[in-house]
Parts: C-alpha cells; sequence; structure tokens
C-alpha cells in the first residue's frame, strides 16, 4: 500500500511554526503530506500586543491556554490537522491544566531577556517547569516516541543557535537531533494515536533528512537594507550591514528552498490568528512581534540539512 510522505516539525511556542514554516507546511498539505507539528510549550512568557488582551500578561495560564487556541486557528488556516504538545499525546492539542489532568508531562515556556548588547539570554527566573531546563534524554525520549509512530521521512526545528537565541528554542533543537538518535532504536510510540502509514510496533525508525530553518545571508540584507531604504529614519531593524542572527547562514549552506509562493495568503492568515504575539500589515506583506520592528512575510522558505554538502539547493525536504 503506497502511504502519503510525512513531515514533523518541532517548534517551541505557538506562533513560531507560522513564522518559519508555514507556507511550507500549507504546501505540503494541499500535496497529500501528512504534516505533523510537536510544539513544545504553550508560549505562557510570551508578550501581548492587542491592549484588549493585556491582562493575559499577568496570568501566565490563561494566556497559555489562550494561545492553545491561536495555534488551533493558525493551524486551520494551514490545513495542518495533527498538532499537539511536546509530552502530551492529545491531538490536537490541549490546555495544560487538561493535559496535567490526563498524566501527560507540560513544559514551560522560559521566557527570555536582553543582554547589554541586545542579545537574546535566558531570562534570570524561569518559571517552574521551564523547557529550557528539563532533563535532555527525559524530554527527547517523549519526541522520540512520536518520531517512532509518524515515522517521518524529514524532520525540521531550529538550527544550533535557535534562530536568535531564545533558550526555549536552543532546547528545541537540542531535544530534537537527540530525540532523531534515540528514535532509530525500537521503543515506545505514543499511545492511542492512529496515524496514516506503516504498522509500528515500537521498532525504531531512522529519519532519513533531518532540516534546520535558516535563511541565506543575501536575502536577508538584501531585504533589510530595502526596507531601511523605503523607512529611512523611521527603520527599526538590523543593520543590513551588520552582525545576523544565526538563522541567517552563507548562502552555500542552504541545502533546500520551498517555493510556497502560492501559499502565502495561508501562511498571512496563520500569522494573524496568533493575534497576542504578531501583527500583520493590511497587505499581508509585513508583520511584526512586539517589538514593532517590521518583517517580509516570506512565501519562499529555507532550510539547511546538516547531513547534506554544501551545493545546489533542494526544491523538497523529502528524499
Amino acid at each position: 500500500m503506497t502511504t502519503s510522505p510525512r513531515l514533523l516539525l518541532v517548534h517551541a511556542h505557538p506562533d513560531d511554526e507560522s513564522i518559519n514554516n508555514g507556507a511550507t507546511m500549507a504546501k505540503y498539505v494541499a500535496e497529500g503530506v501528512q504534516v505533523t507539528l510537536v510544539t513544545c510549550t504553550r508560549g505562557e512568557q510570551g508578550e501581548v500586543i492587542p491592549a484588549s488582551l493585556a491582562y493575559l500578561e499577568t496570568d501566565p495560564e490563561a494566556l497559555g491556554d489562550h494561545r492553545v487556541g491561536e495555534l488551533a486557528a493558525a493551524m486551520a488556516h494551514l490545513g495542518v490537522t495533527d498538532h499537539r504538545f511536546l509530552g502530551d499525546p492529545a491531538t490536537p492539542g490541549r490546555r495544560a491544566a487538561e493535559a496535567l489532568a490526563a498524566g501527560s508531562t507540560v513544559y514551560r515556556d522560559s521566557g527570555m531577556a536582553y543582554a547589554a548588547d541586545g542579545r537574546v539570554v535566558p531570562a534570570l527566573d524561569p518559571p517552574p517547569g521551564a523547557f529550557a531546563l528539563a532533563d535532555l534524554d527525559e524530554t527527547a525520549q517523549h519526541l522520540a516516541a512520536v518520531i517512532r509512530q509518524v515515522r517521518p521521512q524529514a524532520v525540521v526545528t531550529y538550527e544550533p543557535g535557535g534562530g536568535y537565541g531564545h533558550p526555549d528554542h536552543v532546547q528545541a533543537h537540542r531535544v530534537t537531533m537527540r530525540a532523531v538518535e534515540l528514535a532509530a532504536v525500537a521503543g515506545p510510540v505514543v499511545e492511542g494515536l492512529v496515524i496514516e502509514g506503516p504498522a509500528v510496533e515500537g521498532s525504531g525508525w531512522s529519519v532519513p533528512r533531518v532540516y534546520w530553518v535558516v535563511m541565506p545571508d543575501s536575502l536577508m540584507r538584501a531585504t533589510l537594507g530595502a526596507l531601511a531604504a523605503a523607512e529611512g529614519e523611521a527603520y527599526r531593524g538590523l543593520d543590513p550591514a551588520g552582525p545576523m542572527p544565526s538563522q541567517v547562514v552563507p548562502d552555500d549552506q542552504v541545502t533546500a528552498e520551498i517555493d510556497a509562493l502560492a501559499y502565502t495568503p495561508a501562511k498571512v492568515a496563520a500569522l494573524t490568528a496568533h493575534e497576542t504575539q504578531i501583527t500583520v500589515s493590511a497587505d499581508g506583506a509585513l508583520y511584526a512581534l512586539s517589538n514593532q520592528v517590521r518583517h517580509p512575510v516570506f512565501g519562499l522558505e529555507f532550510y539547511r540539512s546538516p547531513d547534506d554538502p554544501t551545493g545546489a539547493r533542494r526544491t523538497t525536504l523529502f528524499p
């Protein structure tokens, strides 16, 4: 029996998936790929943009619950039906209190802080259960169980620097890479989950291809330069000629480029669903987080496979 290709994405908080991979996810769902999203926390420490929802900032549990709903709405726009939180087999994902009542594990948003030079660093007072402080192997075992069940041909997460240094993003990278190692050996799978594909009884699964979310240096600098020129003194953002975050890599390190321009509207809709964290321009061309720094909404999304040699870019994430 022929089964559809399977893609698994691992992200730290609700909204990260839409920002980084929204167009890719929508494209592959439309093409019949089974897309699974695992989100590591419910984003309880995130900042809140709309004044009407400002009360959520003083209640992390309520904010996490609200963001569960935002994530569900975003996934509906992208067509993703299999999304759950790390440590909790329920799909679609459920609120933290419900997960705990069911005996599942809940990882909390670790928060972050800024160093004097503007770098993102770990928060001084992370909450109990912070994902960034969780035991690596224990946490990775939860994800390995999902990998054994879903048996994805491709897994996507952050590069080692976590995109821009957020401790939960860095931990998501570490957990994903360790889970891929653990999943290759026979072990438990997620109980009560029906996944299209070959029958599995806990047998190991070696992931054929792992990808890290990246952005080619030339495109990032050109885009920032164009925004800076257009906005002049009003421009707020990275110096187009200055240091870049870890997600920005030399062009020859980009090993896959997914052309999902046709699915940019779905990505915009998913971004808009994350109302506590993201604002989107009226024309859908730009988005901003709470720092009000505007970024373009890309329909081209880029990846690096640590196992791929440098050279020609692939146009698919599948082997």
